[in-house]
């Protein structure tokens, strides 16, 4: 299995957003094995840059953010539609490929590529921003010190996180800040539809040309960690990348799939959910 391949199953498997970026980054660099449950921040950024082809995405001298405070979610997916709606939010610029989007409570994520080389990520978040966020978006170079990472307060409940891999200038930069614009994502994914189980909300959605995740839990668990194991862990993609079986104290241990088409449906639940995976998994309908 590939160092990408566990990143997609890590990020299928995921668990609900850890409250320290800084934590979060330092964790992408290690090596994720098929079932570990982290957050869907751990590993977008990296799927996305190596997606592209980009080399060092998490260098040592990325800068470190401190933890935000968090306000009521403005990007909760914790909805009975499925798939959710996208984000109102893109990069406006016709260079940079649109590789993904994805939504969890207090976080939306958009991840870009360039050339099979170079990656761009925002991220927008509910809450106060970090201290050393700018007060708004910026209009002046100068107000750029890391190029490559910039942070600013979008309104009173949210802020906006940008970077990339790319070696840009400060003028570079504000370049590409200044076409962050509120149209949503468009991806033509394969999931049509699928029926929930009752009490169940989704957590957590992805959505690529070829495959989503998706993660469903019971609304009073949908930010805890880890996953509790009246969860279902759902992905769509056109070829199973995945062998059965667990890690020792895996909360869905049940492995099931079936083929549809050209795609393979894969969920994941504990065994006494066995018989309601089954029903989700037969439910599912697509696009193609």
């Amino acid at each position: 299995m590939t160092d990408i391949d566990q990143l997609r199953r890590a990020l299928r498997a995921q668990e609900s957003l850890a409250p320290d970026p800084d934590t979060v980054l330092a964790s992408a660099t290690r090596r994720i094995r098929r079932r570990r449950l982290v957050s869907v921040a751990t590993v977008t950024l990296t799927v996305a840059a190596v997606g592209a082809g980009a080399i060092g995405i998490l260098s040592r001298d990325t800068v470190a953010v401190p933890p935000a405070t968090l306000a009521s979610s403005s990007f909760a997916p914790a909805t009975e539609k499925v798939p959710p709606a996208a984000p109102a939010v893109s990069l406006e610029d016709g260079s940079w490929d649109l590789m993904m989007w994805a939504v969890q409570p207090h976080l939306a994520a958009l991840h870009y590529g360039q050339g099979h080389k170079y990656a761009f990520e925002i991220q927008v978040r509910d809450g106060t921003a970090p201290h050393s966020a700018l007060a708004k978006k910026p209009s002046d170079a100068g107000q750029i010190s890391h190029p490559q990472s910039v942070m600013w307060q979008d309104g009173p409940d949210r802020w906006i996180w940008a970077t990339t891999t790319k070696p840009v200038t400060a003028q570079e930069m504000l370049a590409l800040l200044t076409k962050i614009g509120t149209t949503p994502p468009v991806i033509e994914s394969p999931l049509k539809s699928l029926q929930l189980p009752d009490g169940q909300k989704v957590g957590t959605f992805t959505s690529e040309p070829e495959t989503n995740t998706l993660v469903l839990c019971p609304a009073s668990e949908l930010e805890k960690a880890p996953l509790d194991s009246r969860c279902f862990s759902l992905t769509i993609s056109l070829t199973s990348r995945f062998a059965d079986g667990s890690v020792p104290q895996d909360p869905l241990p049940a492995h099931q799939h079936r083929a549809l088409g050209a795609y393979t449906i894969e969920i994941d639940s504990s065994h006494a959910n066995q018989q309601t995976a089954l029903t989700v998994l037969n439910s599912v309908q697509l696009n193609r």
